[in-house]
């Protein structure tokens, strides 16, 4: 039987399923509204003192410049640090962050955005458009554009002018209703004109105070934050590389939050009293196999079907996650109101597997090397059930473990097989970041023409209809001869000290309540 909370986590599913679809709905009439990021906080908490949450995914290879961002150690440092324009909300839906509104003209070629007027950087000085226009420019600049360029093809930096001090206007290369959708990521993450990320400066919540790399990180309250939070006087990010050991903090007082609790170990903290709180909720996040496509055997689709066949998905979910997860299809985002549902469940069939590789010529086992670092707890436990199913489909696979910074440095991209951790991003985001033919953490190096011929003519499409059509047959690409092995959904799940308050559930944002530890506080 799955854990106790699944119920409540099946009614999260479709809550923010509904969500979604009402998101896209909306999106053109008008993006406008207060943001959410401090709206649960309890009115029965009292301010002050250090909350010290636990996490496993704190990495040497994590960056402070927001555009830079490709860890999940580096995501959480920028929710505290910076502001992006909007956000996914408790609903999962897009609302605004440090924009008050994000709107479209008559076509969704033109969007001006209308920032808080009450928005302030941590020294003080107010966030003013020239600082929006700065951000875009730096993201794309010509001679050395930064990652997040890539999914925004739309935006032209010469084409960003400034209304007024609070106003900014974007003529876009085409029209799209994506752009609300595209701000949300931490990448896009607003910084001042003369940005340094050696000493960074930003509007959100917190300041930095001292960061060791992989280790620990530590920030006090920025007491300019426009927002209502935070209520503590200081924040500590502590990283465990094992999970046993971030739950004995907890238990044992040392912290006060578990961030992305391993799910073996709920058991552990439900039995430790009523003291803890263990709360889980469904995501898009997932740990996501790379097979590589300029290497062999992947080179060749009828391995990276016969891999995709190897899997057995409910065993994963069921053995590694103890039920805290869901079975994916190999396409990514599933709480995108885009998602293509009607592509057939992907079934385990070892003896299919092993028949392609051996009517293919192959000699069995076929020999395939996995890298991974153990981006989650449970990433190298996943890896290990991989090797024991591929084994049955003809597979011989060798799994090397390696840490973060070796996983992310120079030879990331150059492995034959590899586990990757994506989550939180809609449909054109994810392809935009590692799909389509110039995505900048392409770790498979797959690309079809047909496949970015729909994407440029699907962000280009305003009608709804005709935009979930394209998405269809790009997802149906995927799925058919595509290069990623997509077997699970994450839930995440955190457990936190019974005085804690003010936790919600961002489904479509990483981390244990979406990072948004302003939010947090202590129960008087």
């Amino acid at each position: 039987m799955p854990p106790s909370s699944l119920p409540r986590t099946r009614r999260a599913r479709t809550a923010l399923a509904a969500a979604a679809v009402t998101a896209a709905a909306l999106v053109l009439a008008s993006c406008s509204g207060g943001s959410s990021a401090s709206s649960s906080a309890s009115s029965s908490s009292a301010t002050g003192g250090t909350l010290r949450v636990g996490i496993t995914s704190l990495s040497t290879a994590d960056s402070l410049d927001p555009a830079e961002v490709s860890t999940a150690g580096g995501y959480a440092i920028a929710g505290q640090l910076y502001d992006t324009l909007t956000e996914y909300g408790t609903d999962g839906a897009v609302t605004m962050r440090l924009a008050s509104s994000v709107e479209p003209g008559d076509t969704a070629d033109v969007w001006t955005v209308t920032l808080r007027d009450d928005a302030t950087w941590s020294d003080g000085t107010p966030v003013t458009s020239a600082d929006v226009i700065a951000t875009f420019q730096r993201i794309l600049d010509p001679a050395a554009p930064l990652p997040p360029a890539s999914s925004i093809p739309y935006v032209q930096a010469d084409q960003i002018v400034a209304v007024d001090d609070h106003t900014v206007q974007f003529t876009l290369a085409y029209p799209t209703v994506l752009f609300p959708e595209a701000l949300t990521s931490p990448t896009m993450s607003i910084v001042p004109v003369d940005f340094d990320p050696a000493a960074p400066i930003g509007s959100g919540p917190f300041v930095l105070d001292e960061m060791t790399p992989g280790t620990e990180v530590t920030f006090t309250a920025n007491p300019e934050y426009w927002g209502d939070g935070p209520s503590v006087d200081a924040l500590d990010l502590v990283s465990f590389d094992d999970a046993s050991a971030q739950v004995n903090a907890l238990i044992g007082g040392q912290i006060d939050m578990a961030s992305g609790l391993d799910p073996s170990l709920v058991k552990v903290v439900e039995a430790a009293g009523d003291g803890f709180v263990v709360d889980a909720y469904a995501t898009s996040g997932t740990l996501t196999w790379q097979m590589n496509v300029s290497l062999e055997p992947f080179d060749d689709p009828v391995v990276r079907e016969a891999l995709r066949l190897a899997v057995d998905r409910e065993q994963m979910v069921d053995q590694v996650f103890d039920g805290y997860a869901t079975v994916g299809n190999d396409v990514f985002s599933p709480f995108d109101a885009l998602y293509n549902d009607e592509l057939p469940q992907r079934e385990a069939d070892p003896a299919a597997a092993k028949k392609l590789l051996e009517d293919a010529g192959y000699t069995l086992p076929l020999a395939v090397e996995l890298t991974a670092a153990p981006v989650t707890s449970t990433a190298d436990r996943l890896n290990e059930v991989l090797v024991e199913q591929a084994a049955e489909a003809g597979f011989d696979i060798t799994f090397n473990s390696v840490d973060s910074a070796t996983y992310y440095g120079d030879a990331y991209g150059t492995y034959p097989l590899s586990l990757s951790y994506w989550g939180f991003l809609g449909v054109f985001d994810q392809a935009a970041f590692t799909i389509v033919s110039d995505a900048p953490y392409n770790a498979t190096h797959w690309q079809d023409d047909e496949y970015d011929a729909l994407y440029d003519q699907a962000v280009q499409t305003v009608d709804t209809t005709e935009r979930t059509a394209l998405v269809h047959q790009m997802q149906q690409i995927e799925y058919d001869r595509g290069a990623y092995v997509v077997a699970v959904f994450l839930d995440s799940i955190s457990a936190y000290a019974a005085n804690v308050t003010g936790y919600s559930t961002y489904p479509n944002t990483d981390g244990g309540n979406g990072y948004h530890f302003a939010t947090l506080s202590f129960t008087s």
